[in-house]
């Protein structure tokens, strides 16, 4: 792909481009979804346990009209294991210091490893890499979420996981019953290669460099993203963390634009929330905004995904921060520990990429024939 100018690269990074019609059951479903944990929790006076609840939705309640009832639930199951395994992991490993840190690294550059398997498991082991870091990111601030043992805070979380998936798939079939059902055209046959293939396949990727391009790159910045928050704890530097888990892309590109839109958007996201926070609005306003944030994803997930970044960062702040007493400098350590995180995703990049072309530079002809034949599938 031919390297774009500035101004077109930014050009494109603001662009609208709308992917599919826009559902109003999967508008629902997502602001339903997160609101209600926060609003029977704020009912109750445990606002900390409807924050916990609801960090659940955020990787589930698509609903996909096209698709029929048995297809909308393995889609729904398949988002909600990685989701549970990561709360679980996340959990067991806390409060035990450097330890839980090494933990943390461990199961994210196992998960990015495996995620070379297949599509499957590229899509899981991304949102398992994501919800470790945003579970262990969660503060035991309130007394409620204090009390709670690491069995119980995993199924607080599994059970706002399970209430979102189930309105999903309620608002998914009062829609596929309301509207008439087009006749589908027949598919032609796909080819499913088998577990063996797949995992010859895996295994020749991780014969060559290329294999271990997303582990390093994810690990290693991670690494780095550990040793900033050790180094200065009072900081919130974890964010980094977060902010890497979010940026690294599986394929090595320099500045790609999906790569911009999410920093830019993660920027945004984060002074929009700092801004919100520091208001010190009542928490029904929080419940409103949590609702809102929550239901416009669907809209921009295919429109923007600048838009979809900034709508999902601060939505993402808001679980994790709400409820506890918001330091002064809290908004300028996100932002900080943002732009930190996007220059380490950047930077293993370009090092990435100088220490490929030099193999390539050193490596015969035939080599390189070799090496891109086991890549292939």
């Amino acid at each position: 792909m031919p390297n774009l100018s500035t101004r077109a690269h930014l050009r494109e990074a603001f662009r609208w481009s709308p992917d599919g019609n826009i559902e109003v059951a999967a508008i629902l479903a997502a602001g339903l979804g997160m609101a209600c944990p926060v609003l029977l929790a704020m009912q109750r006076g445990h606002l900390a346990l409807g924050l916990a609840a609801a960090i659940g939705g955020l990787a589930v309640g698509r609903v996909e009209i096209g698709a029929g009832l048995q297809a909308h639930a393995k889609s729904e199951l398949d988002a909600l294991v990685p989701i549970v395994l990561a709360a679980l992991c996340a959990a067991l490993l806390g409060g035990y210091g450097w330890l839980s840190n090494v933990g943390l690294l461990l199961l994210s550059g196992i998960a990015a490893v495996i995620s070379g398997f297949s599509r499957f498991m590229v899509v899981a082991a991304t949102r398992f890499v994501l919800f470790l870091m945003i579970v262990s990111a969660v503060p035991p601030a309130a007394e409620p979420v204090r009390a709670l043992t690491a069995l119980d805070f995993v199924g607080l979380i599994s059970a706002g996981a399970f209430w979102t998936s189930g309105l999903s798939l309620l608002f998914g079939a009062l829609a596929r019953r309301t509207r008439q059902a087009a006749p589908e055209p027949a598919d032609a046959p796909v080819r499913v290669p088998t577990a063996r293939q797949k995992f010859v396949r895996w295994q020749r990727s991780l014969a060559a460099p290329a294999g271990w391009s997303y582990p390093a790159r994810l690990v290693t910045c991670l690494a780095i993203a550990t040793g900033l928050d050790i180094a200065w704890p009072n900081h919130h530097f974890h964010w980094i963390g977060l902010t890497v888990a979010i940026l690294t892309p599986r394929h090595v590109e320099t500045v790609p634009i999906k790569a911009t839109q999410r920093a830019l958007g993660t920027a945004l996201g984060v002074a929009a929330a700092g801004i919100f926070l520091r208001l010190g609005l009542p928490a029904w306003a929080l419940v409103v905004a949590i609702g809102l944030l929550a239901a416009v994803r669907p809209v921009l997930r295919g429109g923007n995904y600048l838009a979809y970044s900034a709508v999902m960062t601060p939505l993402i702040i808001l679980l994790i921060d709400a409820g506890r007493t918001l330091e002064n400098d809290l908004l300028l350590d996100r932002l900080v520990a943002t732009l930190i995180g996007a220059s380490l995703v950047v930077g293993a990049n370009l090092l990435f990429v100088q220490f490929t072309a030099r193999r390539n530079e050193n490596t015969s002809p035939p080599a390189i024939a070799r090496s891109l034949d086991d890549g292939e599938p």
